[in-house]
């Protein structure tokens, strides 16, 4: 019983929290945008973020499927 709300608890707050430095990085990188010329280097800006934090979401959904609805 512990462990079914240690991970609800865990995927709850890592989704949130994946979820918040999101946005706060894509309001970051719109602002640095501002100040560089090249488009290029403005759109090159996007892919690695959204990868990463794209990776984290899917990690935490996966947690909770994985532990909780498959056993």
């Amino acid at each position: 019983m512990i462990k079914i709300i240690l991970l609800i608890i865990v995927s709850i707050v890592g989704l949130g929290l994946s979820i918040l430095y999101l946005r706060k990085n894509l309001v970051r990188i719109a602002e640095k945008n501002k100040s560089i010329d090249s488009t290029g280097k403005k759109v090159l800006n996007y892919p690695l973020t959204i990868l990463w934090y794209g990776y984290l979401i899917a990690f935490f959904i996966g947690l909770t499927v994985n532990n909780l609805i498959l056993n």
